[in-house]
This record gives structure tokens, C-alpha cells and sequence, in this order.
């Protein structure tokens, strides 16, 4: 899904019912879309039921995608954010996880993560508190702002400034 950048006329085939359509669709947007969900779950058992369930809002709240408010792949990215949060055991309304230096820091050298592969990062970041962890991944991977982050959570902004300082100690 280069830039975003989905024809209005597959989005006209697919509100129309048109099976290529929405196939192509589809298989344009799972790869880029497997990858954001990745990020955020904690299990990766779950990965095809966050799809499926993610393609079927997509599909079904297609008519509610306006173009003037937002690219395609930012609409459908945040499907994905919202359902992965749900999945992780609504961690929105998680506490705060008390931080506690010995317990959560992890003695890697940064010419070790270097050489670490994307999926073995990935992994790593999965280890991180997951409050902190969903914080982290919408701020600096996905550039969220805290307000932003604040609303998808219901938490404060404070509080999401607060996980992002907890996580980047973390690392």
C-alpha cells in the first residue's frame, strides 16, 4: 500500500459488492496491514483473527471512509491499532504496571541490537510491559501525538508521556 495511495475506483468496486474489487483490495492491503498488527500484539496466534476481524470493519464500514480526512492506509491502520488494542486485553484499561529498574531492565548493548534481526526486535519489544509497550509503538513507530494516544487509551496525556519515559528507560 504505497503512500496510502488506494484508486477511488477500487473503493467505488468494492462498496459496490464486486468480488475482484474487494480481492484486490485485500491483497494490496494485507501485507502493509500484517505488519502494523504485528506490532502490537502480544501473541502472535492471534494475527489471523485480528485480519479477519480488521477486513471485515474495513469492508463492512467502507461507506464511512472519506478521502478529505485521511488516506486509506491511515483509516485502515488505525482498524488495525484499535483491534490489536482490544485483542491485548483491552489495554486501555489496563493500570499502570509499577516500573521497577532491576525487574525490567534488560542488559543489551546497543552494537547487539544492531545486529538484531527486525523480527527478533520485534520480539524483544513484545517482552517490554505492555502499557508501556502500546505507548512506545503508537508514539515513536507510528508517530501518534499523546493526545492522540491519550484518546485511543483513555488515559491522559500526562500518563502517556509518562509510559513513553518508562519505556525508552526500559530499553
Amino acid at each position: 500500500m504505497k503512500e496510502g495511495r488506494i484508486h477511488p475506483s477500487l473503493i467505488k468496486g468494492c462498496l459496490a459488492n464486486q468480488r475482484a474489487a474487494q480481492r484486490e483490495l485485500y491483497d494490496r492491503c494485507l501485507p502493509y496491514l500484517s505488519t502494523i498488527a504485528r506490532r502490537y500484539l502480544r501473541s502472535e496466534a492471534s494475527l489471523k483473527d485480528i485480519l479477519q476481524d480488521s477486513f471485515l470493519q474495513i469492508f463492512s464500514k467502507l461507506h464511512q471512509f472519506d478521502p478529505a480526512k485521511a488516506s486509506f492506509k491511515t483509516w485502515s491502520t488505525r482498524i488495525v491499532i484499535n483491534n490489536c488494542l482490544k485483542r491485548n486485553g483491552q489495554a486501555a484499561k489496563m493500570p499502570t504496571e509499577a516500573f521497577m529498574p532491576e525487574r525490567d531492565t534488560r542488559a543489551i548493548s546497543p552494537a547487539v541490537l544492531e545486529q538484531l534481526e527486525e523480527a527478533a526486535l520485534a520480539a524483544w519489544l513484545r517482552q517490554m510491559p505492555t502499557d508501556l509497550h502500546t505507548v512506545f509503538m503508537l508514539y515513536v513507530v507510528d508517530g501518534f501525538t499523546h493526545e492522540e494516544i491519550a484518546a485511543m487509551l483513555s488515559i491522559s496525556t500526562a500518563l502517556s508521556r509518562q509510559r513513553l519515559s518508562r519505556s525508552r528507560k526500559w530499553l
